[in-house]
This record gives C-alpha cells, structure tokens and sequence, in this order.
C-alpha cells in the first residue's frame, strides 16, 4: 500500500513539473515544433488558384478547425469588402448617367 502511495505522489509531482516547465519560457529553448503542416494563403487579396490550391492536415475527425475557420474568416471579410466596393461602384456608374 505504502509502495502504491509513493507512486502516485511521485507521479503527480511529475506531472505538476512538467506543467510548469510548459509555462515558463527556457532561455536558448526554441518554441515547440508543431505536427501542421498547412502553410496557409499568401498575404494580400486572395486568388481563386490560392483557394483551389488549399490543402488542410487532416485530424481524426476531418480537417483541422482552426486552419478552416481562419480561412473562411478571410474570404468572407474579402467578399464583404468586394461586394462593398461593387455597390460603391455601381451606386457611382448609376448617377453618372443620370
């Protein structure tokens, strides 16, 4: 019994440190490498070959989420602002040939 409980305090005090370690950063320790190997969309106004050309890490259950709902964030903040300055445009094409 006693054996038992030696475990599991050294188990726990194993797993406190390791929580801590995680949480203070190491000087000349580089961040952690992750397993995502999506490389995302090159900056500025997105092209239909940069959506037709996205490829997401696949999880266990589908697609990594928050590579998704980055990517579906931009694009409808992008067709927000191009719906935005076709209205514009169209508002000044209309009154211009009135």
């Amino acid at each position: 019994m006693i054996i038992v409980l030696v475990v599991l305090v050294v188990l726990l005090v194993g797993v406190w440190v390791a929580v801590v370690l995680q949480r203070v950063p190491t000087p000349g320790v580089e961040a952690a490498v992750t397993t995502e190997s999506f490389p995302g969309v090159p900056e500025g106004p997105l092209r239909g070959a940069d959506v037709a050309d996205l490829r997401f890490d696949q999880v266990l259950r589908g697609y990594r989420m928050s590579q998704v709902d980055q990517i579906l964030d931009r694009l409808a903040g992008e067709l927000a602002d191009r719906d935005s300055e076709i209205a514009r445009l169209r508002g000044q094409e209309h009154d211009g040939h009135l």
